[in-house]
């Protein structure tokens, strides 16, 4: 079967799964580094793009690393505008400093870009030219690094999480040059490729000729051990996805939980899968077998009612993210921006912007801040609730969001004396991650003298003296990061 056969059966595949949307024509963006794979792959997608009736569009990533980079931007611009295909590019930054080491943030940079593009023009796929010898590349690099079944089964066709479309995996590096040759194709070569100091470039230039020429079917060979690899990494994701709904899974404010006591009975082997699937579902960069058997040392060893509170290492500088283990429970969150110093004033709108959070005002029956003891007019709730008018309230009167300073107390129940904050906050049980997340609410008045009184704790608590009847109008406050 030659490699356009091959190409046209992902293609046809990957159009009729299930995966793909309905609307017509599906879209699908090709990364176009300008190299000969990626000329080859844009080369031949355009001449199956009107039989099999799909969009086509290009983008090229400017990693600035190379002195050579703008002309090779150039030239994908030049090769997109003499067919017709759409063109789209971007300049990255490329963090040096990271420590992934300049392949893997130049690669982190790289889809980052194209799946931002991807978004903006909802395209159904982002199309790479992986070949054979990628594949195979990809496998024993991972392997000398002590990689697990997951890294070890490399690149699938179509990886889902990512949007991205592999069509060349089985096709020879070989095939693709006869192609471009033949095609009178023109293309760019990366100097950076003969650089035998990046672990890819050995691996390709020293280690694997020495390999094949004791094993000639050494790529093939290496293709299918990834495939079976992929079909052991399928089962241990369905065992993790079962070992995880028994784990009681709950959707937490800024994050998820899962019961510790049901993670202790799988055992190490299951509770470690689980865990690797967990952050993988999460979107977080997936730790290595150090870092992971250290979390699960010290999950294991913490005593029941014990706080925990583990940073998980190796994640980006704008995806923070953690673990923490509270009241039998361990939870993985995401940090996000600190509520700002400056009040929040409420303008009567059901939401507001307050630094990285919006704020929802919601009207409820029964429950909130007293609308009544604010002054507000049942008139004004009514045309609020039906068509999202903002509640003017009397003049001298200002409803403030602000973070807590400590030692503020509210009374919540008429029947107890008043409580400081921290002790509300353990009485409802709420994480101590959390509780830096939750504002007061404030009303300031001018007149008579300015003033300025707590009235509540977020949604979570109301001063008995501001709580509304059971059939009147409250306001709640909620958060929820940009």
């Amino acid at each position: 079967m030659s490699f356009l056969s091959q190409l046209e059966n992902v293609i046809k595949t990957f159009l009729a799964g299930e995966g793909v949307p309905h609307a017509q024509p599906p879209h699908l963006l090709v990364a176009l580094s300008g190299g000969v794979d990626s000329i080859v792959l844009l080369h031949t997608l355009s001449q199956l793009s009107s039989s099999h009736s799909f969009t086509l569009s290009a983008m090229h990533v400017h990693h600035g690393l190379s002195p050579h980079a703008d002309a090779w931007l150039q030239m994908c611009e030049q090769l997109c505008g003499e067919h017709n295909i759409p063109f789209y590019s971007e300049k990255v930054h490329v963090d040096l400093q990271s420590g992934l080491g300049v392949e893997a943030a130049a690669r982190d940079a790289r889809y980052q870009a194209l799946e931002r593009v991807r978004q903006q023009l909802v395209a159904d796929a982002i199309v790479t030219a992986h070949h054979m010898q990628d594949q195979a590349e990809t496998l024993l690099l991972q392997l000398v690094r002590g990689a697990g079944v997951k890294g070890l089964s490399a690149m699938g066709h179509w990886d889902a999480e990512r949007y991205l479309l592999r069509p060349l995996l089985a096709v020879p590096k070989a095939e693709l040059l006869q192609y471009a040759t033949t095609q009178q194709l023109k293309w760019v070569e990366d100097e950076s490729n003969t650089d035998i100091s990046y672990d890819r470039n050995f691996m390709r230039q020293k280690a694997m000729p020495v390999l094949r020429e004791r094993y000639p079917q050494l790529d093939s060979a290496l293709l299918r051990s990834a495939s079976h690899l992929a079909d052991a990494q399928l089962l241990l994701d369905t065992l993790a996805q079962q070992d995880l709904i028994q784990c009681d899974v709950r959707e937490e404010w800024l994050g998820q939980s899962i019961a510790i006591p049901h993670l202790h009975s799988l055992g190490d082997v299951r509770a470690k899968n689980l865990l690797r699937f967990w952050f993988q579902q999460r979107q977080l960069r997936m730790p290595n077998t150090e870092q992971l058997q250290d979390y699960w040392k010290q999950l294991s060893s913490v005593k029941p009612h014990r706080y925990l509170h583990l940073p998980l290492q190796g994640q980006a500088a704008d995806h923070r993210a953690y673990l923490h283990h509270y009241q039998q429970r361990l939870y993985c969150v995401a940090k996000p921006a600190a509520l700002p110093q400056t009040p929040l004033v409420w303008q009567g709108h059901q939401m507001q912007t307050w630094g990285d959070w919006q704020v929802q005002f919601k009207v409820s029956k029964g429950r909130g801040i007293a609308l009544a003891r604010l002054g507000i007019s049942p008139a004004a709730i009514t045309l609020n609730k039906r068509y999202g008018q903002p509640i003017p309230l009397p003049d001298g009167l200002s409803l403030l969001i602000t973070p807590r300073m400590g030692g503020e107390v509210l009374q919540p129940d008429a029947k107890r004396p008043r409580r400081e904050l921290k002790v509300i906050f353990q009485m409802l049980g709420i994480p101590p991650w959390q509780r830096a997340f939750y504002p007061v609410v404030q009303v300031a008045t001018t007149q008579p003298t300015a003033s300025q009184t707590l009235v509540a704790l977020a949604a979570l608590a109301v001063d008995e003296a501001w709580r509304p009847g059971r059939n009147a109008y409250g306001l709640e406050v909620f958060l929820h990061p940009l």
